[in-house]
This record gives structure tokens, C-alpha cells and sequence, in this order.
């Protein structure tokens, strides 16, 4: 019926052991802030991925909004590609995140990222480990009590995430030696690329935290 109801079955299946992956644009993680914001204290236990599409300049929507201040507001980590191929890895990397740091995962794309079209290269399919349900109250049951303690839980996962932050090759620097640098990600950092290919340049593809 909605993003919100599509958002809580994606959480059940994902309690259940499956791997989830929910879609929309971001007015409808607005529709589905009620579970998106619980889902970042409980954590997952099939990895759980969440496309969140916003639009710049409002091609298709009701209004302009960036929701990754939305991953920073809820604390969960949020992935940013800027290509085809890069959409497609880091779909599959959000998994590993996911079920590694126990934490939902955003993929945040854009118009022009989402109309695009490039060559991608596929991988072997690969089969993820067969998880159970464990019935878990103080985990999944977010009664203040429980929420109490998984805020803390919450926190703790940041700081790994954090440090796992500083390693990953989805924020690489771009040397030319030149004295200028650009920080840029996502589509940003392809329209800079365009302009100024001479330029140095920090691609960020993990954005928070």
C-alpha cells in the first residue's frame, strides 16, 4: 500500500534471514521514517539494503530534498555510486556492510545516476550464508527499556564504521598533481570530472560515518 508497509516487510524478511532489498524516492522514506528510524537500534540479521532515489531539481517529484542527511539523522551508513558499475558494487558491498556491522544500509542515487547507462562487469553469483530467526525480544522488541540499551549498541556500531570508513576503496583520492583538490561524490563528482579532468580529486562513495 505504501513505502512505509513495503519498509516493514523488507524489516521482517530480513529478521527472518533473507536478504532484503526495499526501493523509493525520498518522499517515500519520508512515508517510512516511523521503522527506518527503530530499524537503525535493532540491526538486521539478513542483510538489509534501501535504495533512497532523491531528485534534484524535482524532475519527477513533489519537492527537493538530500536524504542523506536522512542516513545521519537515523546513523546508519549510506553509499553514494557514481556510475552504473559503481550502483551495481556497492549493492552488493551494502550487504556485507549490512550483515558485518549489523545496521541497515541506504544506497543513495540521484536522477542523473539512475537514468544513466554504462557497461557493467557481473560477478559469480555468489550464495549468502542461510541465517535463522532468533527469537531476540531485547534486540528486535524496541520498548524503551530494549531501545535503551540498543542506543548504546547504536553508537558503539558508529565507531566501527567509522574506522572501516577510513579504509575503503569506495573513498579513494585522485592524484594528477595539481594544486587544487575537489571533494565530490556521486553525480557531482562525474559533472567536475567533465570540466576540470586535470584537477585532484577525493571521490567519497561511503559518505556517513
Amino acid at each position: 500500500p505504501n513505502e512505509k508497509v513495503a519498509f516493514e516487510v523488507g524489516i521482517g524478511a530480513s529478521m527472518g534471514g533473507a536478504r532484503a532489498l526495499v526501493t523509493m524516492k525520498h518522499v517515500g522514506l519520508n512515508v517510512a521514517a516511523d521503522p527506518f528510524m527503530t530499524f537503525a537500534y535493532t540491526g538486521v540479521n539478513g542483510g538489509f539494503v534501501f535504495v533512497s532515489a532523491d531528485d534534484p531539481e524535482m524532475h519527477s517529484s513533489q519537492n527537493e530534498q538530500d536524504n542523506r542527511y536522512f542516513a545521519k539523522f537515523a546513523q546508519v551508513p549510506f553509499l553514494e555510486p557514481a556510475d552504473s558499475q559503481e550502483s551495481k558494487d556497492m549493492l552488493l558491498a551494502g550487504y556485507e556492510i549490512s550483515e558485518q556491522f549489523d545496521t541497515p544500509v541506504m544506497l543513495h542515487m540521484t536522477t542523473r545516476i539512475s537514468h544513466s547507462k554504462g557497461i557493467v562487469e557481473m560477478g559469480e553469483p555468489v550464495k549468502p550464508e542461510d541465517k535463522k530467526f532468533t527469537k531476540n525480544p531485547a534486540k528486535y522488541v524496541m520498548v524503551p527499556g530494549n531501545a535503551r540499551g540498543r542506543h548504546k549498541v547504536l553508537l558503539e556500531r558508529l565507531e566501527k564504521l567509522r574506522e572501516y570508513s577510513e579504509q575503503t576503496p569506495f573513498n579513494a583520492i585522485e592524484n594528477n598533481g595539481s594544486e587544487v583538490g575537489i571533494i565530490a561524490g556521486g553525480v557531482a563528482y562525474q559533472y567536475a570530472k567533465e570540466v576540470a579532468p586535470e584537477l585532484d580529486y577525493l571521490k567519497i562513495g561511503f559518505g556517513f560515518p
